[in-house]
């Protein structure tokens, strides 16, 4: 009986099929090109692309989903509805006055007095990137489709404009600053939009700087959309117009040819359709640079990353091309890498997910734990899935025992945890907050087993000390060589006695003090470790040289009741950052704290054992760190 029913729905379905064929139903036709304003970036449908709204009425539900997504909106032209920024609400920063106003559909940023005369000075919003954490707003420059950025960026979940340049980690400037005028013409462009296209006719000439370019910018489509990981779909679009190969391959349970599914592809290739973006590439030639601004990028989704971009490796430092970088520019490999080559960077997992043993030995991909388009039996609301794009349950230990027996090492035998706590999570030992970027820490996407002799080595911080912030270095080596034998290193005074957490502190580089600074306000290391000693060393962190390590540290110190009121100008003067300083001691000398604790240099009265912390502070790694983000 059932095969037979099948059989009269089959035939139904055929029937209708043919009706639609016979109709002219199917008739498609493609979008438009983007209206030509000239005086921005546009939208253009070329070189087979056809855009996602081409996608929309044969596959809605993944189209939904897309739509929804943080990389639909990586870039969006600049309107009323997609500025986040507050409208009409003014903000002052070292005596000056901001605003953004609304006039009709479009949105300028205005500078009080900073036009001829006094008078304000406005730019017309142009175009946004971000969505998600910050929003970035690009000024049309009137010079070709060149963008210009104004000098501040709107923190989204902070609901706070703060100077472009501590926006980044970057060496201290005297001033605020913004990228120079075609900077989103000439690198952002590269992994914030569909097939984007520089296009500028002076490129290359001699004695043409890059404020005097001019650009005939285009994309295929703004923001990160279908075609960026299927491929061009115009064929796709074009064949499927017969519902009969339509159809067809819905009946037979095959995969259309004609366009690309990285779910079905290896493991290797579906990784590098996020690597085209997700990955520290370089050009392999100067032509394939002129050949990017001129026709972009000739990757397509399916191929091989590798021939037809250079993806940077540390153990391939001694290849032609990478030398000339680093002999250009001397700081090329820290910029990006711990001295490991483990990425040090955000938006690069790629890079760690290829030194991975299960990508290298097993068949671990992107795709093994994130999904592209929600899945319709996920409970979750489409805004909470599209955060960071995990499928339902990678937010446990499901996503390590895919492929690991969890008899094994789901068990507290394994973690030394217990089974309800965080440090029985696979991924708080093994993919740790050691990468830095949009003002906090991320998870290292290199699976990796901590040790305390790497973080000796690279100064990264281990797994074990990030979390229990408390401990030292000696305490997570002995509990590491009790539980998995991995030997003990030699160890100096201070790593047998102070808190790693407060070494890299206090004596670490910038992006370690960074990396602290946003360790101290995870809740989890916080439960672990206890915060009521904390606040001294969070106010010591406000008068870090750095913008970016000193916005930090304000915001995980107003993770503690007492100071969640807590506020100053991270960006004023020197005088300002030292009141704020000892403001915080004078409130946290008044709030209850355990005494005696020398690990975290507080002395058996209570008090922060200043000559050791100003002794620390002394031998701190002052050298330039500009983390390529």
């Amino acid at each position: 009986m059932g095969d037979r029913f099948s059989r009269i729905c089959q035939a139904v379905m055929l029937l209708l099929v043919l009706f639609l064929a016979a109709c002219n139903l199917s008739d498609y036709r493609l979008p438009a090109h983007d209206r030509a304003p000239r005086n921005r970036p546009i939208q253009v449908r070329e070189d087979s692309y056809t855009s996602s709204q081409a996608c929309q009425s044969c596959h809605p539900h993944n189209y939904s989903t897309w739509y929804g997504s943080f990389h639909r909106t990586m870039t969006q032209v600049a309107d009323a509805d997609t500025v986040a920024g507050p409208i009409n609400q003014p903000f002052s920063f070292l005596g000056q006055t901001f605003r953004l106003l609304r006039h009709g559909r479009d949105v300028w940023f205005q500078m009080d007095n900073a036009g001829p005369g006094g008078q304000p000075r406005r730019l017309r919003l142009a175009m946004i990137t971000g969505s998600h954490h910050m929003q970035v707003y690009w000024y049309a420059t009137g010079h070709s489709r060149k963008l210009g950025q104004i000098p501040y960026i709107y923190l989204i979940e902070e609901q706070q404009w703060i100077p472009r340049n501590a926006t980044f980690l970057t060496p201290p400037a005297p001033e605020i600053k913004s990228a120079l005028p075609g900077a989103w013409n000439m690198a952002c462009i590269k992994c914030h939009t569909t097939q984007g296209k520089t296009r500028s006719p002076e490129w290359g000439r001699s004695k043409v700087a890059l404020t005097d370019l001019s650009f005939d910018t285009r994309v295929a489509e703004f923001g990160i959309a279908c075609e960026a990981c299927h491929g061009p779909g115009e064929a796709h679009v074009l064949l499927n117009r017969n519902p009969l190969r339509r159809y067809g391959f819905h009946l037979n349970g095959t995969p259309d040819p004609s366009i690309v599914q990285p779910a079905r592809l290896s493991h290797q290739l579906s990784s590098q359709v996020c690597g085209q973006c997700h990955a520290i590439l370089e050009f392999y030639e100067k032509d394939d640079f002129q050949q990017w601004l001129d026709h972009g990028y000739p990757f397509r989704p399916g191929q091989v990353l590798s021939e037809s971009k250079l993806v940077v490796r540390l153990q391939d430092r001694l290849q032609p091309r990478l030398q000339q970088l680093a002999k250009r520019k001397p700081t090329y490999w820290e910029e990006k890498f711990w001295s490991d080559g483990m990425v040090r960077v955000s938006g690069r997992e790629y890079n760690g997910l290829i030194e991975t043993p299960c990508y290298l030995r097993g068949e671990l991909s992107c795709l093994s734990c994130h999904a592209m388009h929600q899945s319709p039996e996920d409970p979750r609301p489409l805004s909470r899935w599209a955060v960071d794009q995990l499928k339902p349950g990678m937010r446990g230990n499901q996503a390590c025992l895919q492929c690991h027996d969890s008899a094994r090492f789901d068990t507290p035998a394994h973690t030394h945890h217990p089974p309800a706590s965080t440090g029985s999570r696979c991924y708080n030992c093994h993919m740790p907050y050691t990468t830095y970027g949009i003002l906090k820490a991320i998870r290292s996407h290199q699976i990796d087993t901590p040790t305390v002799q790497a973080s000796l080595q690279t100064g990264r911080p281990n797994a074990c000390n990030q979390c229990h912030l408390d401990k030292t270095l000696d305490w997570a080596a002995s509990r590491l060589e009790a539980w998995y034998d991995v030997p003990k290193p030699k160890l100096s005074r201070e790593e047998r006695s102070v808190a790693a957490s407060l070494l890299w502190l206090l004596r670490g580089d910038a992006g370690q003090r960074a990396l602290m600074a946003w360790s101290l306000g995870w809740d989890s290391a916080r439960q672990a470790s206890g915060s009521d000693w904390m606040p001294p060393f969070l106010g010591q962190l406000l008068e870090d040289p750095y913008d970016a390590v000193r916005f930090i540290a304000a915001r995980s110190l107003r993770r503690s009741e007492a100071f969640a009121d807590w506020n100053y100008e991270f960006f004023g003067p020197t005088q300002v950052r030292e009141a704020a300083h000892q403001e915080v001691l004078k409130r946290w000398r008044g709030l209850p704290h355990e005494p005696d604790r020398p690990e975290v240099l507080i002395d058996a009265e209570g008090a922060v054992r200043r000559h050791l912390q100003e002794r620390l502070l002394r031998q701190r790694d002052d050298r330039v760190v500009n983390l390529a983000e």
